[in-house]
This record gives structure tokens, C-alpha cells and sequence, in this order.
């Protein structure tokens, strides 16, 4: 398969990339020299720049005939992690590293753009390569969609990939479908009337009220939602009170809701606040409840995996192609699918000899290189096959 073929020939050069890339990682909406490396890259390729920002980039490429348009993405950011891998190549920013593997995202979107130049002439249509920001805190899919990355050329489906430890290297997972979860953060502010500890009678007690609202919190997903679509309600902090003889006055509880479906994302802040304000009403009160929608669940159109999975086929083989246990971890990529059908696949990269086996966003993340030469071959072909269908 010549897109195989040529991965092989770039995989040197594709590798080289991404080591550069973890040895410069650039947190979100800080990723400039990495935009102005993927440019210089880009235009050495011969792919031209239509849309820039202030971080994030995208490329264009007009195949030999008129078609269809696709998007491959790739997301650019880092964490905030202190890398202990110990490699050669290890992060030379302190306190920021690729703990996530999107170095590999841009080195690999990078060579299939290298493979897909060479082949433009058999390409019946457009591909467009979005290079996108802050990943990492769920904003930068929206701000590239902002910013008109699903226009002009108007996309007709869009495809991400990620490199994934949780499988082995060599595999590729597929699964059309719900396959991660949505990521939606909010706030109880809960407001009562402090007074002396001695007289609770005297006051209004919001450490008392909040304590019972997390109580009742915890039994929603065990008791009032439908077990056979979970959801997970993460309670993750909770501020309150002034000193050990006072009565609180004032609370704040904040969390984190993840669903798999969006009927149970929408209903899921109206049933929290039917119990918080009940509570409050209990204990003599007020309240005020944020809930910011922000990272959709990831939910893969049934033709566009279809697609992907016959073209990967291709490339490594379907025996090498895996289904995908569902993940509550969020991947922004999901706004994209909102206004354009699309997919993400997953490329397995665990290596136990090689020591790449620790979860992702691990300060001793590490992924097995040889696997990136399928990432190139898998983004060529998918592109190839849904353009050419």
C-alpha cells in the first residue's frame, strides 16, 4: 500500500519531529513556537497556510480533481507536568511536558501531510490539516471552529486520531459510537448566617447544609439515573467556615459531571439543582449554582468509523484493529462532530520492553515511536478512501 510505503520512507523525518516537539512543549494558548515550527514545516512541504491564529494553524491541500472536502486534526498543547522519563530527548521546558502524547499528533499529521502532497494528484478533492490549540483545557476545538476551520472550503467530515497506551503497539482502535465521556465543571455557592458555635439556633449552618447536599449529590448516579448509561458526579472540593467555634456562614462545593450522552448531560444539572434547592430550603439558605457546559461526549458517527476502519484495514490489517471500552476522560475534539460528521480513532503505543506503559498525563509518559509510521499511513489513507469514495 503506497501510503504505507511512504510513511516508511518519512518515518526518520516523522520521528525526528516529535522528539523536537517534546523537547519544546508549550502549554495552552502558549503554543507559539510550536504554530511557528508547524508553518515553517508546512510550507517546506509545499501545503498551503489558509488560516493562522494566535495560536494553531491550518493547512490546505487541493488534490488533482474536484471532491469532497476532509479535515485530519491534530491537537498541539502540553501539560504542566514535570517529566521523569529520563529520555535523551526529554522536555527541556521546566514543569511543562507532552505527558498526553500530542507531539506524536503533530509529528504524524505533519508526515501525512508529507505522504498526501506526494499523492495529490490521485486525490479527488480537499484535505485540510487543523493544527489545533488547548486541548488539554477544552477550548481550543471551539475556538478553531470560531475562527472558521469548518469553513471556507466548507468541511464534509473530519477525523482525529490519538496515540493511546492502553493498547498494544501495533493496533488501532476503532469504535463507532459513544466511546468518551462529556467534561462539564460547576459551582454551589451556598450562602447562611453565621453566629456563635455555642447557639447553631441563633444562625444559619452552610457547612451543615453542604455537607448534606454532597450526601445527596452521591446518590444520584446510583439511585435516580439509568445504570445502564452511566455518569460520574466528581465532587472535588468544598470551602467552609472561619474558625472551630463559628457556625459557617458561607460554603462553596465545586465538581466535575461526566455522561456519555447528551440527554443524560442536559438533565443531569437540572436534577442536582432540584436537590440543592430543597436543601437550602431545609436549612434556611440561599444558594447559587454555576454550570458551565464545556467538553462535550465524544460520539463517533456510524459512516464516518466505517470509513476509517476499512482504511486502516489497509494499512496494518482488520485483525489488527481493535473495539474500544468506553472512557469517562473528555476529548474536545466532540465540538467538531457537532456541526460535521467525523471520528477519532486510537493508536495503540503501549510497549512494555520499551517501559511505554504509564497512563497518560504520567510524568514518566512515553509512547513506542515505531507505531507512528501507522498514524501517518492510517490519516493518509483515511483521507485518500473518504475523498476518493
Amino acid at each position: 500500500m503506497k501510503t504505507f510505503e511512504l510513511a516508511k520512507k518519512y518515518n526518520n523525518w516523522v520521528i525526528d519531529k516529535r522528539r523536537y516537539f517534546h523537547q519544546y512543549p508549550e502549554e495552552s494558548f502558549k503554543e507559539f513556537k510550536t504554530t511557528k515550527m508547524i508553518k515553517e514545516e508546512l510550507k517546506k512541504i509545499g501545503i498551503k497556510i489558509i488560516g493562522t491564529s494566535k495560536t494553531g494553524v491550518i493547512g490546505i491541500l487541493k488534490g488533482g480533481k474536484e471532491g469532497k472536502v476532509v479535515a485530519l486534526r491534530a491537537d498541539i498543547d502540553a501539560l504542566s507536568v514535570e517529566e521523569k522519563t529520563g529520555v535523551t530527548y526529554s522536555s527541556k521546558i521546566k514543569g511543562v511536558m507532552h505527558a498526553c502524547g500530542h507531539d506524536c499528533h503533530i509529528a504524524m499529521l505533519l508526515g501525512a501531510a508529507k505522504v498526501l502532497f506526494n499523492m495529490k494528484d490521485y486525490i479527488k478533492g480537499t484535505v485540510k490539516f487543523i493544527f489545533q490549540p488547548a486541548e488539554e483545557i477544552a477550548q481550543g476545538a471551539k475556538f478553531m471552529i470560531e475562527n472558521g476551520a469548518l469553513e471556507n472550503p466548507k468541511v464534509d467530515c473530519i477525523y482525529g486520531m490519538h496515540i493511546w497506551t492502553y493498547e498494544e503497539h501495533g493496533k488501532m482502535v476503532i469504535e463507532e459510537g459513544s466511546i468518551m465521556g462529556s467534561g462539564d465543571i460547576w459551582t454551589i455557592n451556598i450562602k447562611g448566617k453565621s453566629c456563635h458555635g455555642s447557639e447553631p439556633w441563633k444562625g444559619s449552618d452552610a457547612l451543615s447544609c453542604g455537607a448534606s447536599i454532597i450526601e445527596k449529590l452521591n446518590t444520584i448516579a446510583g439511585k435516580m439515573n439509568d445504570v445502564r448509561h452511566p455518569i460520574v458526579i466528581n465532587i472535588g472540593t468544598i470551602k467552609a467556615g472561619e474558625r472551630f467555634n463559628i457556625v459557617a456562614g458561607e460554603a462553596e462545593i465545586t465538581g466535575m459531571n461526566r455522561t456519555f450522552t447528551n440527554y443524560e448531560r442536559e438533565n443531569l444539572p437540572k436534577t442536582m439543582e432540584k436537590i440543592i434547592k430543597n436543601i437550602c430550603e431545609v436549612y434556611n439558605c440561599e444558594y447559587e449554582f454555576k454550570y458551565e457546559f464545556i467538553c462535550s461526549p465524544m460520539i463517533n458517527d456510524s459512516n464516518s468509523t466505517k470509513i476509517a476502519k476499512d482504511a486502516v484495514a489497509k494499512v496494518i490489517g482488520i485483525e489488527n484493529i481493535t473495539g474500544m471500552e468506553k472512557v469517562m476522560g473528555s476529548e474536545d475534539f466532540s465540538e467538531y462532530i457537532k456541526y460535521v460528521p467525523g471520528a477519532i480513532i486510537h493508536l495503540g503505543a503501549y510497549n512494555k520492553d520499551k517501559k511505554c506503559f504509564y497512563p497518560h498525563h504520567s510524568n514518566y509518559f512515553n509512547v513506542d515511536e515505531d507505531v507512528l509510521k501507522i498514524g501517518v499511513a492510517s490519516y493518509a489513507q483515511i483521507a485518500l478512501d473518504f475523498l476518493n469514495k
